[in-house]
């Protein structure tokens, strides 16, 4: 039997040693990989997918985060066939490819074709060093180890993330982007060939500045390609004399605020429900307005059937730091001005407290020490409430929500997720209290879904979202009513407050306190406008009107926008009992039905007989919120045929009114 000479079988066994060591070396490692690199851009596109902004990773890098089937088949293949083919074959080294490598650049003294893996790659885009062998011997046993950690789709995934592509852009869906002005799943071969290449030498063969070393480096993974069988003849004929990109293009900064507003919670990569053409128009609306200093604007677009936003500024410029312009003052609380009073009136007259066309003296008051005044300073006298309306009165607005009761009227706002913030009693009719632009397009949803206020948002809404439920909180007929008045502002033959009446838009503007707050708020029917220019700090901006400055620009984006059919109804004449809105209260009382008792019918047709004291006819019977009765004289009988609770309230012409409730056995 042949024996080993023990020197030799020494060297055998130290060699062995130190082969099993560096294997142990190779594929025992377990400890961590440097990621502080997976940091992603956010960017936001609108409903239909195109893209409105984009921001920095926080590296300051454009790095769009990458997932295997968000880029074109063809490009997968092209990137395999070029970088590594045998990925789904290896355990994070092709030892093949590593070995024809090493006898390459033994044999020649150069590497022809690389050895590195795709996971090798990842490394060492990961965990940038210089190329040494030992630092490839690191990213080997990385690789080994990030193949145990992770499936080979989420490895492709990083590559398409990270890799690569000149300037500070990473990642191919970021690099289509920047270079073809397209996402990744809709790149041709030609294009993905360049975006394959770049990636080895991404500043030596950026086309902006080398088209010549692009264009070779493209036909080199063309031809792969053409050996692979995965394009054809005809195409890499066409394909190599195509032009490669010459300048990166810019990323949109169309919607910062939202973008922003978005990362903060958690949405780094969000279909917005913003109209692409729409946020331009803004934007440039936005852009060319000459604002007076110390002003800032916001401007929203609502779909009033749906709340879903389809523009939206949240200042003129966000990166004016003088004019604090990273704030978003349509999420700010302001005072609205005159804005409310539209909805006083239609909850006023929702309830049959008031008739659009009933009358109201203008003159006056003083209630509890509170004493308003109108804007002009001057009384009209007897007026209808719809003309107040129009010309914007303070006096009529404050008696009329002293009729309804300012707790009332928060009450039924906050039903709508409307809150008046640090604002108590009458002042609230004349902006006494806190409201956000978002808040007030909401509510002027109701305009123009019949009363029914809508939500507003601006993310698609998906299954796990919290949904936000629209409020019906007007009367139909009432918010039509409302309508008519508004869309017949007109100051002068066939105009607008200086703007040609091409179509219904029921709006109305509002100042707040010294000119602060100036706002413009407006439907024709389907899109609800707000527009608010003012003080960033609050402070007093002499002649800053909601007519003056807000109402023109409301009137540009109506401009932009397709016709549209607003519901209008003409008022009718007010009932007797509601020809006067402001007549004195007296105690009026119901003696019979008492409150709470249990009534039996024995006679189904036998009406319900009502004793009341200090009435005066004509009399407002209202049966449960809904079902309306006009006594033009006594006695009141009314014939219930339903068994159950009842909810009676009486209004007399004399402005007494009084409530009952029984249950009908």
């Amino acid at each position: 039997m042949y024996k080993l000479n023990p020197a030799i079988r020494q060297q055998l066994l130290m060699i062995a040693g130190v082969c099993a060591l560096a294997l142990g070396w190779l594929f025992g490692y377990a400890g961590p990989i440097d990621k502080s690199r997976l940091t992603f851009s956010s960017y936001v596109t609108d409903h239909e997918g195109e893209l409105l902004h984009v921001l920095m990773a926080s590296d300051e890098r454009y790095r769009i985060q990458t997932l295997s089937n968000d880029v074109d088949d063809t490009f997968i293949d092209l990137l395999l066939a070029y970088e590594d083919q045998r990925y789904y074959e290896h355990q994070g080294v092709d030892w093949l490819a590593m070995g024809r490598a090493a006898w390459q650049w033994a044999s020649r003294g150069e590497i022809i074709s690389g050895g590195s893996t795709i996971s090798m790659q990842v490394i060492r885009i990961l965990e940038p060093k210089p190329r040494t062998v030992w630092n490839k011997l690191d990213q080997m046993r990385k690789a080994i180890a990030l193949e145990r950690t992770y499936n080979k789709q989420d490895i492709l995934s990083l590559y398409l993330s990270l890799a690569p592509y000149g300037s500070n852009i990473e990642g191919v869906q970021m690099a289509s982007l920047s270079w073809f002005g397209k996402w990744a799943n809709e790149l041709t071969p030609a294009e993905s060939s360049l975006l394959v290449a770049l990636p080895q030498s991404p500043e030596r063969r950026r086309p902006d500045r080398f088209s010549d070393r692009a264009l070779k480096a493209r036909e080199i993974v063309l031809e792969r390609a053409l050996d692979k069988g995965l394009i054809s003849q005809e195409y890499m004929a066409m394909a190599v004399l195509s032009p490669v990109p010459s300048h990166i293009k810019k990323m949109p900064k169309m919607a910062p605020h939202l973008a922003y507003k978005l990362k903060s919670e958690g949405l780094f990569q969000a279909t917005s429900t913003l109209n692409h053409d729409y946020q331009a128009t803004l934007n440039t609306i936005a852009d060319n307005l000459q604002l007076k200093p110390n002003t800032n604007v916001s401007m929203m677009l609502v779909h009033a059937a749906t709340g879903e936003v389809r523009a939206y500024i949240g200042s003129q410029n966000y990166n004016d730091f003088r004019n604090l312009g990273a704030i978003d003052y349509s999420n700010a609380v302001r005072s609205p001005g005159s804005t409310l009073k539209p909805f006083i009136y239609a909850q006023a007259a929702s309830e049959q407290l008031i008739h659009l066309n009933g009358l109201i003296r203008d003159e006056g008051i003083n209630i509890n020490g509170y004493q308003p005044q109108n804007i002009s300073r001057i009384f009209h006298g007897d007026i209808t409430i719809g003309e107040a309306l129009q010309r914007s009165l303070n006096i009529p607005a404050v008696k009329v929500l002293s009729k309804l009761g300012p707790e009332r009227f928060k009450s039924k706002l906050a039903q709508a997720d409307i809150p008046l913030r640090q604002g108590e009693g009458l002042p609230i009719a004349l902006g006494g209290a806190g409201l956000k632009l978002n808040e007030l397009v909401s509510l002027y949803t109701a305009l123009a879904n019949g009363g029914t206020v809508m939500p507003i948002h601006y993310v698609k809404a998906s299954m796990d979202q919290p949904t936000q439920h629209a409020q019906s909180i007007f009367a139909a007929d009432e918010i039509a009513q409302v309508n008519y008045f508004l869309s017949h502002n007109t100051t002068g033959s066939g105009r607008l407050h200086g703007r040609i009446k091409s179509r219904a838009i029921s709006y109305k503007t509002g100042t707040g306190p010294g000119g602060s707050d100036a706002w413009a708020l407006g439907t024709d029917g389907d899109y609800v406008v707000g527009i608010w220019v003012g003080s960033p700090t609050g402070e007093r901006l002499p002649e800053n009107t909601g007519l003056r400055e807000a109402a023109p620009l409301m009137n540009k984006v109506f401009d932009a926008l397709p016709r549209a059919q607003l519901d209008i109804i003409v008022p009718g004449q007010a009932p007797v009992a509601l020809v006067r809105a402001d007549k004195p209260n007296t105690e009026m009382s119901i003696r019979f039905p008492m409150n709470g008792i249990a009534i039996e019918a024995r006679n189904s047709n036998a009406p319900i007989p009502f004793v009341v004291d200090n009435v005066e006819y004509p009399v407002v019977v209202i049966i449960n919120d809904s079902e309306v009765h006009e006594f033009l004289k006594g006695p009141i009988g009314l014939e219930l045929n339903q068994k159950g609770s009842y909810d009676i309230a009486l209004i007399g012409s004399n402005g007494g009114s009084s409530s009952v409730s029984f249950i009908l056995q």
